[in-house]
């Protein structure tokens, strides 16, 4: 991994809807070559050759997570995602590093370390019906528990979602959810309050073209139990129900929905020796994981020409794939984009190779992080970059 420019590696807190950077240093580390300061705070192993049949440790630091999550997803370019455990302070499996043990540069509210996942969620456009897009922002990027202000770190999680949003005028709707503490008058009260602190911030940004409409709905509508089933606190389903889903409904004639791209969509792939195969494709705690196996059957090597920057591609893009070269199609005629982490480049996309290249002979498997499916969903459509015809695949748990 490259240590100097970016280091290629986050973690997701998904109960809470939130993506994890690096930290970075105030000076130089004098164990990487070229190092300067405000770099990430890694390991010189960062840049270590691995030989055959051995193992290296790499160490990262990130900013510390809630005291109550239990888990993080690991994203590394070049490998396909897993989700590890939370190991406490002092566990015996972990290892001293010097990179433990140098300073971090101070937080920086412009460019911050934790941010919401922004996942996208696009609805059929016809000439009857213009399109829509739902978004998720969790609520604790938003606001401190119990609290209808904003906190410092929302006007960046707000900025982040605004800037996936194609359409210029239209009807945007906020509604508010709560988790089951406290009572329900008192949660229908909060719900409501923080449903129109964020259309105030979302308007401030979106501008007067559209029309916002904000509703609360307390701890009525949960997506998580908010308890165990043998009764006890379940803080990780009550993270998942603390939560702003934003709506924007474009208006008819809309320009910007979508914006005209500069090139085709891509099916270049079709009749190649490439063939796609669905891995799996698994619920994770309000998202959703899908990871799919490109075969390469050809006596030569193969490039796969993708884009792996959903900025680039979709409503806007420079070419009118929807929502990245992975993409979700659901029985409702919706369609979900790769999630954005806006400290990442690439977005929450990648290839498990970490290359564009699929040997002869080899298997390559691309990889991407969306928003969540509809509660009733068993089934879905993959959408793989390259090829006409969609891919059917389970649904599982995970």
């Amino acid at each position: 991994m490259d240590p100097l420019t970016h280091v290629i590696a986050f973690l997701a807190d998904l109960p809470r809807g939130t993506g994890y950077a690096t930290q970075r240093t105030p000076k130089a580390n004098p164990d990487i070559a070229f190092s300067r300061p405000d770099q990430a705070r890694a390991s010189a192993t960062t840049e270590k050759e691995v030989a055959a049949g051995e193992s290296e440790t790499v160490t990262l630091v990130y900013p510390a997570p809630p005291a109550e999550a239990t888990s993080m997803l690991v994203m590394v370019d070049g490998f396909t995602p897993v989700e590890v455990p939370i190991q406490a302070q002092g566990a015996t499996t972990l290892k001293d590093d010097p990179v433990l043990h140098v300073d971090s540069s101070p937080t920086d509210e412009q460019n911050p370390l934790v941010e919401p996942l922004v996942c996208a969620t696009e609805g059929g456009s016809t000439a009857a019906a213009p399109a829509k897009t739902s978004f998720r922002l969790p609520s604790d990027v938003l606001f401190a528990f119990g609290s209808a202000t904003l906190s410092p770190t929302a006007d960046a999680a707000i900025d982040a979602l605004t800037k996936q949003i194609t359409a210029t005028s239209g009807t945007v709707t906020i509604d508010g959810y709560t988790d089951a503490i406290g009572t329900d008058a008192d949660n229908q009260k909060l719900s409501e309050a923080r449903a129109a602190a964020v259309q105030q911030a979302i308007a401030a940004k979106l501008g007067s073209d559209f029309t916002y409409r904000t509703v609360g709905f307390g701890e009525t509508h949960p997506v998580a139990p908010n308890t165990n089933p043998d009764g006890s606190d379940n803080p990780e389903g009550r993270a998942q129900n603390r939560r702003v889903e934003l709506t924007v409904d474009a208006a008819a004639g809309d320009t910007a929905q979508p914006l005209p791209a500069t090139e085709a969509p891509n099916t270049s792939l079709d009749g190649s020796s490439l063939t796609p195969k669905v891995r799996s494709v698994t619920t994770l705690a309000g998202f959703t994981l899908a990871q799919v196996a490109i075969r390469n059957s050809g006596s030569d090597d193969k490039a796969l020409g993708y884009l792996n920057d959903p900025n680039r591609i979709g409503p806007g893009g420079i070419r009118a794939d929807t929502g990245g070269e992975l993409s979700l199609a659901t029985a409702t005629g919706g369609r979900l984009r790769p999630c954005v982490f806006t400290p990442s480049w690439w977005g929450l996309l990648a290839n498990g190779s970490g290359a564009d290249t699929v040997p002869a002979g080899g298997t390559l498997v691309q990889w991407a992080l969306f928003g969540p499916l509809p509660a009733d969903q068993k089934s879905v459509q993959v959408v793989v970059g390259g090829y006409t015809e969609s891919l059917p695949a389970q649904v599982t748990s995970g």
